[in-house]
């Protein structure tokens, strides 16, 4: 961003007088020595192999050599493409990346500009990271677009700016996301607020107790929104600040707002969230964008989202509601089996299923159990069966068969009913990983703030309402009758009318219809990657 000021300065007189410099500067050698080897002296990430093709299709066009001059007058065009360069960063990105370099060097300059407008069509449109590289299921594949084309059109007509619009996500998280970095980074530069003080090891302080730390405190939580700016402010007798109504209100808002528990208790963690620095916000706003950038356009059809870290199921419906069906859902346990994260297509529903464990439950989990009780299996409802039909006979849980158990020769599912794994529904869109959602009967998960206790599938909070709506255009299937489905002595199997498209998901920062901006920890450290594999610059590699 520092480098902004001294090319306004440099360039500014330039667009003004049609290139005051006039043309000493040797075009054709400066312009062919960067299309020869792709790199260009100028530039923060010097590389520019991922727009060379682009760049040697565009000047190839140019009996002058140059894309953004029309003789030694500028092209129209010029000016908005330097803005949008310049404002980079309202779309998420670093301006300094797409920045073009001083001095007086014409060749350069406009090779410059124009490496940056179609870094920046590419990050807009599709991100700069490919999702693969970082095992995300998401193909950035069709999102692929003639960048050259794109750019002769804006230079012609539309401009830069109205172009990078059109190609931006219009889904509204995205959206949303935006709006609130612009928000968030207005705070930031307006200054870091006062820190909260730390307690002592162990203690918290309680509503209506008197605390020193109260003023610091509830200067964050006007900043933040979640006191008012004339929420008046009260003292202990001995004239110590004291931790009264308004402002215990706008803890428990806060709390809510970042996965805490919302009880107005001020301990370690509800003072370590407020006291992220602004700027952390800001890049969690940022990496939110980016992530979004790899995803399909969603607006055309019914979608069913899961927010891994929040923790959160909605669906978006953009023919009967924005978003008609949220839920709070259990996912993959960070340290050993972390939900993956990828984008299919929802196929049916199995209302009363049979759980077929997984390889690694069976052989580290049930077979060591069984084998020290014999009385393990009927007490789990934990059958073995020869093939995984619904229709396969049990057979005896003796010491032979368990052994082909964990010799993979045979198999244990569980018997359907409240007290199976799934539930009494799960929901299928097929994927390499062997992910689903369903049902569970430890309801009490849901009552936790953090809840990441699976072993990788997704446990939903009220399987019946989701059923409801995935199947709303499927005939006859009424709330009562999936009642007597989930209620039913075997399993029932119902194939979607039309395939939904399911996203599984991972963001640290939320906002959500009513705009309440919600952040959380980055459990898997997916941040953090992506974090580390964009500071490497361009050219960002691409998985083939």
């Amino acid at each position: 961003m520092d480098l902004w000021p001294n090319v306004a300065a440099a360039w500014g007189a330039v667009l003004l007088s049609g290139w005051a410099l006039g043309t000493t500067s040797p075009v054709a050698s400066s312009r062919e020595d960067v299309l020869r080897t792709a790199r260009h002296p100028g530039l923060r990430w010097p590389d520019v192999a991922d727009v060379a093709p682009a760049l040697r299709e565009l000047y190839a066009a140019e009996a002058d050599g140059l894309f953004w001059y029309a003789g030694e007058q500028p092209e129209p065009a010029l000016a908005g493409a330097l803005d949008a360069l310049a404002r980079a960063e309202e779309r998420g990105l670093e301006p300094a990346d797409y920045a073009p370099p001083g001095g007086s060097d014409r060749a350069l300059f406009d090779l410059a500009v124009t490496i940056g407008v179609l870094r920046e069509i590419g990050a807009v449109h599709g991100g700069r990271v490919d999702p693969r590289a970082l095992a995300w299921g998401f193909s950035v594949g069709a999102k692929k677009v003639d960048r050259a084309a794109l750019l002769r059109e804006a230079r012609a007509g539309r401009g830069v700016p109205a172009l990078l619009d059109s190609l931006e996500p219009s889904y509204p998280h995205y959206v949303r996301n935006r709006r609130e970095l612009a928000r968030y980074r207005s705070l930031a530069q307006a200054g870091e607020p006062e820190a909260v003080p730390a307690l002592p090891k162990g203690r918290k302080v309680e509503p209506g107790k008197a605390w020193a730390g109260v003023p610091a405190l509830r200067t964050r939580l006007r900043v933040l929104g979640d006191l008012a700016a004339d929420a008046p402010a009260a003292a202990a007798p001995d004239g110590t600040p004291a931790y009264d109504a308004a402002t215990v209100a706008a803890v428990k808002r806060f709390q809510a707002r970042h996965i805490l528990d919302a009880d107005g208790m001020i301990g370690a963690a509800t003072i370590e969230a407020l006291n992220v620095p602004l700027a952390r916000r800001v890049r969690q706003l940022e990496l939110a964008m980016e992530r979004g950038r790899w995803l399909p356009r969603l607006a055309e059809r019914p979608t069913v989202f899961v927010n891994v870290p929040l923790f959160r199921l909605w669906a978006s419906d953009p023919v009967r509601g924005d978003e008609p069906l949220r839920m709070n859902v259990v996912v993959g346990k960070a340290l050993s089996t972390a939900t993956p994260i990828f984008l299919e297509e929802m196929e049916y529903v199995v209302f009363r299923p049979y759980w077929n464990p997984p390889r690694s439950i069976i052989t580290k989990e049930i077979v060591p159990h069984a084998r020290r009780d014999a009385s393990y299996l009927e007490r789990e409802r934990l059958e073995i069966v020869a093939s995984g039909r619904d229709d396969a006979p049990a057979l005896t849980g003796s010491p032979e068969n368990l052994d082909a158990v964990a010799a993979g020769r045979l198999y244990i599912r569980q018997k359907p009913g409240p007290r199976n794994s799934l539930g009494l529904a799960k929901f299928i869109f097929p994927n390499a990983e062997n992910i689903y959602m369903h049902g569970t009967p430890a309801q009490q998960l849901f009552s936790r703030t953090r809840r990441d206790f699976s072993h990788g599938c997704i446990r939903l909070e009220d399987p019946a309402r989701l059923a409801e709506w995935v199947l709303r255009d499927n005939p006859g299937w009424t709330r009562e009758r999936i009642e007597k489905a989930m209620q039913g002595e075997r399993p029932t199997q119902v194939n979607l009318r039309d395939h939904l498209r399911v996203v599984i998901f991972y963001d640290t920062v939320h906002v959500n219809s009513e705009g309440i901006v919600h952040f959380v920890g980055d459990i898997y450290g997916h941040d953090r990657a992506l974090d580390e594999a964009l500071a490497r610059g361009y050219p960002y590699p691409e998985k083939r």
